[in-house]
């Protein structure tokens, strides 16, 4: 048996600001419409929320990302030790002798 959720159990944080946005881009355009707002500060005003929404994304995208990506600097995990590329040999193995060659292979 599974369990579906229904569409207003999670939260939906892109359709809210999309709706804010398109909202305050109606009633802008209801002003313009209406006489209240010329076509110019109209213009002016729908820009300044573009660029306030362009503003927010970027600040927003590096504020929840950036805490997610590992420095090249200096790269360590949660409990600070260092990372080591995956190729590398760990320090215990390290002091294994080779493996010796399989019976009845020749090498040139």
């Amino acid at each position: 048996m599974t369990t579906t959720t229904t569409p207003t159990s999670r939260p939906r944080p892109l359709r809210v600001a999309a709706s804010i946005v398109g909202g305050l881009g109606a009633l802008v355009s209801g002003l313009v419409g209406a006489g209240l707002l010329t076509s110019g500060q109209g213009g002016a005003v729908t820009g300044l929320i573009s660029a306030a929404v362009a503003l927010l994304a970027a600040f927003g995208f590096v504020i929840t990302t950036e805490p997610r990506v590992t420095p090249l600097a200096d790269p360590v995990d949660q409990a600070g030790r260092p990372l080591r590329p995956a190729e590398a040999t760990p320090p215990a193995e390290a002091a294994d002798p080779p493996a010796s060659p399989a019976e009845g292979s020749t090498t040139p």
